[in-house]
């Protein structure tokens, strides 16, 4: 994959889908990328979330759980993805980066009868569940396996926008707003993932 004019392309020189939002801002010069979850379960929910002025909120790519890929803005463009954050010295880090939101549930919470539920109410299935404890938290929960072909996804769009754009770091959600999100959670392979991006030995 490689980014040309700001735009994702594949392996087979098609341009990757671009699903256009309305909610992006000036032009940027990213230096990192960002790894969110979106707290559902489907890309097509996601996207359209994006899409909608209302939400105030949108990023530069969706990940669906099959390993598909949507972009919605520009990688030269501010995505409204960070909100309030910090990393460093730096504040705004929607005007430093490129945001990746993968299709994932996210953080779920046990109702009496055993069953995970998301914030929304809907039950996970328990073969996509795994109980962890997030690094900023004390008490262990279920959290929305990610899907491989996800990962693998992530790491081709990142590997082309740190090839296009010189990128300094990976960073999760919760590194950048850690009193806010939690996000990609215990479950996503940070290190790895950032290794493989940078070209670092894994």
């Amino acid at each position: 994959m490689q980014i040309k004019n700001h735009l994702l392309y594949l392996d087979t020189g098609k341009q990757a889908a671009f699903s256009e939002t309305k909610n992006f801002g000036k032009t940027i010069q990213p230096i990192y990328i960002i790894l969110h979850y979106t707290a559902g379960d489907s890309a097509s929910n996601a996207i359209n979330w994006f899409k909608n002025p209302q939400s105030q909120a949108s990023a530069h790519f969706v990940i669906g759980r099959d390993g598909s890929i949507t972009q919605m803005v520009a990688t030269n463009r501010r995505a409204w993805h960070a909100g309030t954050s910090r990393w460093g010295e730096l504040t705004d880090i929607n005007t430093y980066s490129v945001g990746i939101e993968i299709v994932n549930a996210g953080k779920l919470n046990r109702r009496s009868d055993g069953q995970w539920l998301t914030w929304s109410k809907l039950v996970m299935p328990e073969t996509e569940v795994t109980i962890a404890t997030h690094k900023r938290e004390s008490s262990p929960t279920g959290w929305h396996e990610y899907a491989e072909q996800q990962i693998e996804a992530v790491i081709s769009v990142g590997s082309a926008i740190a090839a296009k754009y010189g990128i300094v770091d990976v960073l999760g959600h919760d590194d950048i707003a850690p009193t806010r999100k939690v996000d990609p959670g215990p479950l996503f392979p940070m290190s790895s993932v950032q290794s493989r991006i940078l070209g670092r030995e894994v």
